[in-house]
């Protein structure tokens, strides 16, 4: 029978507030050429989750005594992962610079990550790229592993993103006269829109337009919110003083994260999601 010897070493977690259970299932970690080679050499094993792996080390050594050996033998300190997103909307609907191209890089040797009570928070550096095969990369280095090595717990690192806020615009395209004397967006909650707007789409088509203003609005995977087109009734209409007025439309779509503008300037650039409904 053969005897496994198998430890956790560390394990890597990515979490984004834009899904529903806050997992990031998109990204994906791959060893890079040279950490591949030592893992197969040295007997380590790599157990992935939707949002993350666990490496595990099958070794008779002590863990100390295997990454120095691996350091000798190897000329290498760390373990890197090649990290690429599963998703081509990710760049969209993740709170990053909306013009930005590059590699978000990760490394256990960052003085700004946050040591927490059972994981460490690695905090990203965005590396400018006109080109890239990657999304990112992250470096463990050993050093930071065999700090640990005597603790009942193995090291865990967390990389959190956060969701991207848009404001978010209805237009809406009154193609069959729909009576419109007082629309409004309402919603049980606190998001208040600006409008209606008339404007001029590129199609030269007539639209009525309402904006959330100044109040970005959370992308998520699943809706969060629930607005309605609403005929608002007139003040001298006493008959029904105490409705909010005609429903036209229940329920309107939330944003699609592949389609974003921007408005404004370089420095004062907010980014939109535009909506259109047909009436």
């Amino acid at each position: 029978m053969i005897q496994s010897n198998f430890i956790k070493v560390f394990g890597i977690m990515a979490y984004h507030s834009f899904f529903d259970n806050n997992k990031c299932n998109c990204l994906h970690f791959t060893p890079n050429p040279t950490t591949d080679i030592t893992l197969r050499k040295f007997g380590f094993k790599m157990n992935p989750f939707s949002n993350g792996f666990e490496l595990f080390s099958n070794n008779n050594s002590s863990l100390s005594d295997l990454l120095d050996y691996i350091t000798k033998t190897m000329q290498q300190d760390y373990f890197e992962f090649d990290i690429t997103s599963g998703n081509p909307n990710f760049m969209l609907f993740t709170a990053l610079p909306i013009n930005w191209l590059g590699e978000i890089n990760y490394s256990s040797r960052d003085p700004k990550n946050e040591i927490r009570t059972d994981s460490i928070l690695l905090n990203p550096t965005l590396e400018t790229k006109l080109i890239s095969p990657f999304f990112g990369h992250v470096k463990i280095y050993f050093d930071d592993l065999k700090k640990t090595q005597n603790n009942a717990e193995s090291l865990l690192f967390h990389i959190n993103f956060t969701a991207r806020a848009t404001q978010w615009q209805y237009y809406f395209i009154n193609k069959n006269e729909v009576q419109l004397t007082n629309p409004l967006i309402m919603e049980k909650g606190s998001v208040q829109f600006d409008g209606p707007k008339k404007v001029t789409l590129q199609t030269g088509e007539q639209a009525l337009l309402f904006t959330s203003g100044n109040t970005n609005i959370l992308l998520s995977e699943k809706p969060k919110y629930k607005f309605d087109l609403v005929n608002q009734n007139t003040p001298n209409d006493s008959s029904q003083i105490n409705s909010r007025g005609k429903v036209i439309l229940k329920g309107l779509p939330v944003p699609d994260v592949s389609r974003i503008g921007i408005v404004g300037n370089s420095q004062t650039s907010q980014v939109t999601s535009p909506m259109y409904i047909y009436l």
